[in-house]
Order: C-alpha cells, then sequence, then structure tokens
C-alpha cells in the first residue's frame, strides 16, 4: 500500500509539472503572443522559455486552477508597442482579454473570434487601424467590447447583433462611418451604447426604444440627421442620453419630458422651437444642455422645479424674455 501511495503521489507530480510548464500549448502560445509585442521597457521579463518557468505565474497571466488553461491576459497599461498576434486565438479558454492604454497598433486580428469562452474584450485606448472584424461576431459569449479611442475605420458590423449576451458595446472616438445599424437595436440584453466622436451619419432610429434595458445612449460629436423620435419618452431605462454636436433638426418632442434621465444633452444641434415645459418635471435630471441650438420663445418657469440639477445650459439660442426668478 505505501508503494502505491507513493507511485500515484510521483504521478500527481509529475502531472503537476507538465501541466504548469511553459512546454504546453498555452505557454508555447504567449510567448508567440509576445514576439508580437515591443516591450521596451522589458515590462514582460518574467515571460521566458526556461524549463522551470511557469507560465501560470507570469505577469498579467491568469489561469484555471486544475487544467492551468489561460482564462485572463491582463496586460493594460504597460506600454507595450507592436501589434497584436494572430496566436491569441489559440488560447481557447480565455474569458477576458485586457489591453487597454498600450501604444499597440495594427488591426485587430481574426482569430480573436476563435476564443470562443470570452466574455470581456477590451482594446480600448491604443492605436489600433482597420475594420472591425466580422469575426467578433463569432464571440456568443462576450458580455463586454470596449474598442474605444482607436484609429477604427469602416461601418460597425450589423452582426454585432449576433452576440447574445452583449451588455456594453463601447466603440466611442474611432474613424468609424455609415450608420449604426438598425439591427444592434434588437439586442435585448445591451445596457450601454457608447458611440461618440466617429464619423456617423443618418437617423436615431425609433426603434431604439427596443433596448429596453439600454441606460447608456451616447453619440455625441458625429453626423447624425434627422429629428429626435417622437417616441423617445418610451426608452424608459434611459440614465444618460447625449445627442450633442450632431446636424438633428426639428423640435424637441413633448414625450422626452417622460425620461427619468441623470444627463440629457443635446446641445450644438440645429433644434427649434420652445423648450417643452415638461423638461421641468424632469425630477431626476442632474445635466441639462440644450445650448448652441435654434431654440425660440421664452424660457418655461417650470424648469425653477430642477432642484437637483447640477448644471443647465441654455445659452446660444434665439430665446427671448426675461429669465424667470423661479431659476434665480
Amino acid at each position: 500500500m505505501a508503494l502505491l501511495g507513493e507511485v500515484v503521489l510521483l504521478g500527481f507530480l509529475i502531472c503537476l509539472s507538465f501541466g504548469t510548464t511553459v512546454d504546453s500549448d498555452n505557454g508555447a502560445t504567449l510567448l508567440e503572443i509576445k514576439k508580437s509585442f515591443k516591450d521596451v521597457k522589458n515590462v514582460l521579463y518574467d515571460w521566458t522559455a526556461s524549463p522551470s518557468s511557469d507560465y501560470c505565474v507570469w505577469k498579467g497571466v491568469t489561469c484555471e486552477n486544475v487544467t492551468f488553461n489561460v482564462v485572463a491576459l491582463n496586460l493594460s497599461n504597460l506600454n507595450l508597442d507592436g501589434e497584436i498576434s494572430p496566436a491569441i486565438g489559440d488560447l481557447k479558454s480565455l474569458l477576458s482579454i485586457d489591453l487597454r492604454s498600450n501604444r499597440l497598433s495594427g488591426q485587430i486580428p481574426d482569430e480573436i473570434g476563435d476564443c470562443s469562452s470570452l466574455k470581456k474584450l477590451d482594446l480600448s485606448f491604443n492605436e489600433l487601424s482597420g475594420d472591425i472584424p466580422f469575426s467578433i461576431s463569432k464571440l456568443k459569449q462576450l458580455e463586454e467590447l470596449y474598442l474605444k479611442n482607436n484609429q477604427l475605420i469602416g461601418p460597425i458590423p450589423s452582426t454585432l447583433s449576433q452576440i447574445p449576451n452583449l451588455k456594453i458595446l463601447d466603440l466611442a472616438q474611432n474613424n468609424l462611418s455609415g450608420e449604426i445599424p438598425r439591427l444592434i437595436y434588437w439586442n435585448e440584453v445591451l445596457q450601454y451604447l457608447g458611440l461618440r466622436g466617429n464619423n456617423l451619419v443618418g437617423n436615431i432610429s425609433p426603434e431604439l426604444c427596443q433596448l429596453t434595458g439600454l441606460w447608456y445612449f451616447d453619440v455625441r460629436n458625429n453626423s447624425l440627421t434627422g429629428s429626435i423620435p417622437e417616441t423617445i419618452g418610451n426608452c424608459t431605462a434611459f440614465q444618460v442620453l447625449d445627442l450633442s454636436y450632431n446636424q438633428l433638426t426639428g423640435e424637441i418632442p413633448f414625450d422626452i419630458g417622460f425620461l427619468q434621465v441623470a444627463t440629457l444633452s443635446l446641445q450644438g444641434n440645429q433644434l427649434s422651437g420652445k423648450i417643452p415645459s415638461v423638461i421641468g418635471l424632469m425630477q431626476a435630471l442632474a445635466v441639462l444642455d440644450l445650448s448652441g441650438n435654434l431654440l425660440s420663445g421664452p424660457i418655461p418657469p417650470i424648469l425653477g422645479n430642477l432642484t437637483f440639477t447640477e448644471k443647465l445650459y441654455l445659452h446660444s439660442n434665439k430665446l427671448t424674455g426675461s429669465i424667470p426668478p423661479e431659476l434665480g
């Protein structure tokens, strides 16, 4: 029995040893990924091919406790140059990739769509270029996608609507063009849609309010045209609505007063007509910015009811009359 116990223990130690060295596929893949980086400050100094090196304790690497597969890669804020290697698609067990705030350039590799277990992908604040690869739509477990502050071009892939669990989609501050895909508005679980600072055109679809869980909608600083949908008041989950610095026309719809948003930013458009008095009933408002439009008529005294509003901007319009004492 003692001999049998020693054999079992020896077998376990051998398996453990083989499971945690860079001889494994995961260790070799990580070294291949490192080759595409320009690590000028040698922050990945412990990523070595030494037989005694355990990739599960390398900087930024997290492994699963039993299989020793890499499940998370966090190399954010490391001043890495270079590109993202296609080899990243070989890490099939990854749940999270965080490469934000580096200086990575080149295109997002199509192979990233092979990380079939991925739940979070953050490539924001880099210098990535090219189109958003359609292969990202293969990531059926993905919940959070952050690509903001890069140099991405082309349209927003309509196939992103095929990611059933996507809750956060942040594509802000790129050079994306074309219209917002209408299919995006049919994603039932989407909560956050950040599209500011691109070159998007077209109208804001009335289908927007079919995103019943959407609380953050920001299309600031694009080239959107047309009017604000009359049904905007049906977007009952909204907390932040930023349509500023586009080319929107027409009147501010009455139904906007049914929103319980904390931030309503409509500045820098070509909105006309009167300020709807119903806005004075939006008690949750902390920020209201209607400046830089073509609004006319008097300032509704009922805006004085906005007791929790910290910032109220109405300047650069065609408003008439005096400032109501209720705002004093």
